[in-house]
This record gives structure tokens, C-alpha cells and sequence, in this order.
């Protein structure tokens, strides 16, 4: 699904002329008690709160968007953390891919008395965050029932824990906080409001809300996007998200905070009538990460394929120095049988030289002196003797 350029433009315009104006900046838990670990809270780039929904999908408030630098179109270049962690110097950064808003929303504007309206988001993440909770959008009647039996609300966020801190945020090390409440149906918002004589200027008739005190904690800056839940049998049912609120002085850089009769009071639309909306994300990381597992396929495939074809290749050069080795013991051997042949020829031939001069050695004949007295005689023969009484000279 992609986001209406036009209206998201326009909702990041109020954004920035809320800031400009003075008007009620984004919240977080002050006077709360430390929720280091939990596995939904979650930290958004930009000292922003949110909560994992899902693997991939993180429930957020549209009108903090604009620290995600998104784009007409939704994307974004954002990040969050993992959720619950206290010190995040050296975490792991989850890239924020989309981002989904209604096309209802509207951001508050005191300046001219425009009140927020459907001031809730989705952002998704490029690959899984591990998820420990089991997570439900709660439904109106089960949202009606948390209130009727006044069903602790919890919400978890990682803004400021006093107003001192504005002096040296250092959202990179802060610990997530967590407050506790009770769920307020519409028109238990509308008798609050009748009751203790508040001005509307921040909510409408439609929104619930939680209502929280100096000893169950308060928000202040840096909490919006964090999401409210009642847990039931180790599931937590989210009912809304923190991004609107009023009727107390508090987190104030001197330090000072105060509440009003009615204590605390935090508004939002029921998040069970942003399913479609929700749907749509869930689509959308559907087909994420089918385009994900097609391309760790196709990469899956490539390295086999290059693996393959680096065996092969391996396999012909041992083959080819293989061959090469028998050619050079073949010619070696054939040299040594050459050499051999010609040693075996000479002494052949050298043997026959000698045959053949023992056997001239042997037919040849010789001529010997023979004398007996005065006489002298010749003798010529292959073994020459002298006659009787002849000696040889």
C-alpha cells in the first residue's frame, strides 16, 4: 500500500507547525517504574517511543514521522532498536523500510484550535525482530469490558524520566519506563472532561483514554508512539496509542511537576479501526519477504552454481595437471627406455666388436722361426709349432 502523498505531506506540515507553535510535544513516562527488557517497548530513531506488534511491524504515532525523514511516498531511511534495552550505544539498528498512516490523521494544532484526529502509524522493519509476547489488537467490546472492570492499562515508552533530562537527553542510554492506568471509553472521556471542567482542545468525542497520576507516572517528551496494552493469560491486548494527552504541569526542566484533580489524562483513537490499515502493512511485509526469499533463493542458487562450476573448474585443472604428469612420466619413462635401448645397442654392439675380434683372434695366423743347428725353418699357422727337434727362434 502506498501512502497519499498529498495528506502525508500535509500531516508532516502540522507536525512541524505544532513544534514551531509551542504546542503539546511528544510524551513520556515520568514518577514510573523502570521496564528494562520488555519485549514490545521499543526505541525509533529520533528519541521517539513505539511498540513491536509484530516481527516486522512497529506501532507508532503518525505525527512523530517526521524524525524518520519519510518520504511522499512512505518510504523512510529511520531505524528503531530492538525492544527493551537500556543502553543501545552499540545495539543493533533495524532499518525502517515504510510507513503507514490513515488517511484520516490529523495532527494538533492549538494555534488554531485543531484538535489531533486519528494520530496513529505503522512502520516496518527490513528483517525480524524477535518477538516474545503473543500481541492482539483489542476489539471494542473487549476494550469496553477492560473498562468496565478497570483492567490495569500498561504503557512502556523510552522518553524522558524527569524534566532535568532535558538538559543532557541521552536517549542513546535511557532505560525504557513504564506507567500504569485505567482504560476510559469515550464517553467516560466526555463525563472526565464535564467533570473536571477540561478544555477539549487536544482530544474529540471519539478518542479513549487512560488516566494516570503522580504514583502510577505520567508521560513526558520522547514517550509518543508507545503503546498502551492490557495483558491478559500472556497476551497483550493493544488498545491505543500514546501521542496526545493533558491536564498536568509535569516533566519540567526545573524539575517541579503537579496534576490536576482528575490526575493525568492521555487520549487516542481505538487502534481496532485501523485493521485495514494494519492489513495492509501485514500485506506488505507478506510480499517483503517473499521478495526476500526469492532473492536469498536466487542467491542461494548463484552460489551453488558458482560453487559448482568452482568445482568443475577445480576438477578440470587436477585433471589436466593429472594429465599432464602422466605426459611428463610417459616422456621421462620413454626417455629412460630410449636411453636404455642405446646403452643395450652399445653394449651390443661393443660385445660383438669383441666376438668378432676374438674370433679374428682366433682363425688368424701367425709365422714362427724354427732352427735346429744350422738349419732354419719357417712355420706359419693358426698355432704355430715347431717340427721335432726344432726350437723356435
Amino acid at each position: 500500500m502506498r501512502i497519499n502523498g498529498s495528506i502525508l505531506l500535509t500531516s508532516l506540515i502540522l507536525t512541524f507547525g505544532q513544534i514551531l507553535s509551542g504546542a503539546l510535544p511528544a510524551h513520556s513516562v515520568e514518577l514510573g517504574q523502570d521496564a528494562t527488557g520488555d519485549p514490545n517497548a521499543v526505541h525509533i530513531q529520533g528519541n521517539t517511543s513505539g511498540f513491536l506488534y509484530s516481527e516486522r511491524i512497529i506501532l507508532t504515532a503518525a505525527h512523530v514521522l517526521n524524525q524518520l525523514r519519510i518520504q511522499p511516498n512512505g518510504d523512510t531511511d529511520g531505524f528503531v532498536f530492538a525492544p527493551g534495552l537500556a543502553d543501545k550505544s552499540n545495539a543493533k539498528r533495524y532499518k525502517i523500510i515504510k510507513a503507514f498512516i490513515p488517511k484520516t490523521y490529523i495532527n494538533s494544532d492549538f494555534s488554531k484550535n485543531i484538535a489531533a484526529f486519528d494520530d496513529f502509524a505503522i512502520v516496518v522493519i527490513d528483517e525480524d525482530m524477535p518477538l516474545k509476547v503473543k500481541v492482539k489488537i483489542a476489539t471494542e467490546e473487549q476494550m469496553r469490558r477492560f473498562a468496565k472492570d478497570k483492567s490495569e492499562v500498561v504503557m512502556i515508552g523510552y522518553g524522558l524520566q524527569s524534566g532535568s533530562q532535558r538538559k543532557n537527553p541521552q536517549d542513546i542510554i535511557r532505560a525504557p519506563h513504564k506507567m500504569t492506568g485505567y482504560l476510559y471509553t469515550p464517553e467516560m472521556m466526555v463525563e472526565h472532561h464535564r467533570q473536571y471542567n477540561l478544555r477539549p482542545s487536544s482530544w474529540t468525542t471519539s478518542d479513549w483514554g487512560t488516566n494516570s497520576n503522580q504514583k502510577t507516572g505520567s508521560i513526558c517528551s520522547g514517550d509518543s508512539g508507545s503503546g498502551y496494552f492490557v495483558e491478559e493469560n500472556s497476551v497483550r491486548y493493544y488498545v491505543g496509542t500514546a501521542g496526545n494527552g493533558g491536564a498536568t504541569s509535569n516533566c519540567k526542566e526545573d524539575g517541579t511537576f503537579s496534576f490536576t484533580t482528575g490526575g493525568f489524562m492521555a487520549n487516542f483513537p481505538s487502534t481496532n479501526k485501523f485493521l485495514d490499515l494494519i492489513k495492509s502493512a501485514e500485506t506488505f511485509v507478506e510480499e517483503q519477504k517473499k521478495s526476500q526469499l526469492v532473492k536469498a533463493e536466487e542467491a542461494r542458487l548463484a552460489a551453488e552454481l558458482k560453487a559448482k562450476q568452482e568445482a568443475e573448474a577445480k576438477a578440470a585443472a587436477d585433471l589436466r595437471a593429472k594429465q599432464e604428469a602422466e605426459a611428463k612420466a610417459a616422456a621421462e619413462l620413454k626417455a629412460k627406455q630410449e636411453i636404455e635401448a642405446l646403452v643395450a645397442k652399445a653394449l651390443a654392439e661393443l660385445k660383438a666388436k669383441q666376438e668378432a675380434e676374438a674370433k679374428a683372434a682366433a682363425t688368424k695366423k701367425t709365422t714362427i722361426t724354427c732352427v735346429k743347428g744350422k738349419l732354419t725353418k719357417k712355420v706359419t699357422s693358426v698355432k704355430p709349432k715347431c717340427p721335432a727337434g726344432y726350437k723356435r727362434k
